[in-house]
Parts: structure tokens; sequence; C-alpha cells
């Protein structure tokens, strides 16, 4: 029978459950802690940029804009989705000092959202929402999306993130409006 491990061996972190591409151990944490870095688990939209994967393709944006681009409609896209209260805790919700301001921190997501997705193409705007909204891996979106994409992920993937870039870049401009969305391709 092997010996018992040490109690002190058992309980020293040494890194999340699972390890997986995504984990980083970058983020800081309090000298009480232990360690000088805690684990935290990355976007894609990160691991694609870590890897150089979001550059080259157009010489119009680089890595660091299309980056910048996705970090941003992700950021939109997490403002835009509920809490996660239920209606139990309502009437926490409505004794805080500004009970509106999550409401219109959510609105004022799914107004830009909108206008964004509305000047961006169905591929590319299904694409972007998959990857930075729903943090799936781009070869997934892409081969979802457009099938006829199999060694070209990468190129497809910053062929979005640019039209990403033109979108918001342009939404900015005629005040977060909508525009039609019948046929943008």
């Amino acid at each position: 029978m092997a010996k018992a491990a040490k109690i002190e061996d058992q309980h020293d972190p040494i890194g999340p459950a699972v390890v997986t591409q995504l984990h980083r151990q970058d983020r800081p944490v309090s000298k009480e802690a232990g360690a000088k870095l805690a684990w935290r688990s990355a976007s894609t939209l990160e691991a694609c940029y870590d890897k150089g994967q979001l550059g080259g393709g157009s010489p119009k944006y680089g890595a660091e804009a299309r980056y910048e681009a996705g970090l941003f409609y992700a950021g939109l896209y997490a403002s835009a989705q509920p809490s996660g209260r239920d209606s139990t805790q309502a009437l926490n919700v409505s004794r805080s000092a500004n009970p509106g301001a999550e409401s219109e921190t959510r609105s004022d997501a799914w107004t830009k959202l909108i206008a964004i997705d509305s000047h961006m193409g169905q591929r590319d705007r299904l694409i972007v929402r998959m990857v930075c909204g729903d943090n799936h891996w781009p070869s997934e979106a892409v081969r979802l999306v457009c099938a006829d994409y199999r060694h070209t992920v990468a190129a497809r993937f910053r062929e979005s993130l640019d039209s990403l870039i033109e979108a918001i870049a342009t939404a900015r401009k005629d005040g977060w409006k909508r525009v039609s969305m019948e046929v943008r391709e």
C-alpha cells in the first residue's frame, strides 16, 4: 500500500482542476493568497491573438485592431446578457442605489450590438457572435457558418474581424442606429 500523502501537500493548489489551452497563470493576487499569480480562463479570442492568428491578411487592419474590436464586441455581448438574478431577487435590486443602472447598461449594450450587427453581413455576424460572444473556437464557427472553408479558417476569421472593425466604426459614426439587415453579404 502506498504511503499516505502529507496533509499539507493535499491542500497546496497547483493549478485549475483541469488545465486546458485556455488557462493562463497571469492574474495578480494578494500576497496573503500564497501564490504570485492566479489562474484564469482566457477567451478563444485571446488564445488566437496569443498564437498570432489575428495577424496577416488584409494590410488595412493589424492583429491589435482585430483583437481590440473583438474585445469590444465581447464586452458589449457580456453586458447585454441577463445578470442571473431571478424574480425572487427583484426586491433587493429595487433597493439598490441606482435600480435602473443594470437595465440601462443592458439596453445600451443591446442597442450597440444591434447597430454593429446591422452593418455586417450575415456570415461575418454569426462568426463574430460565436467566437467573441459565445467563446467558440474560430474553426467551429467558420466551419458551421461557411462549409466551404476547410483549410483557411484563420483567414476567414480575420475577414470577419475586419468586418467587425468597419461595422463598429460605421455604427459609432451613425450614433449607434440600426440599418436594414435585409440582404447584407
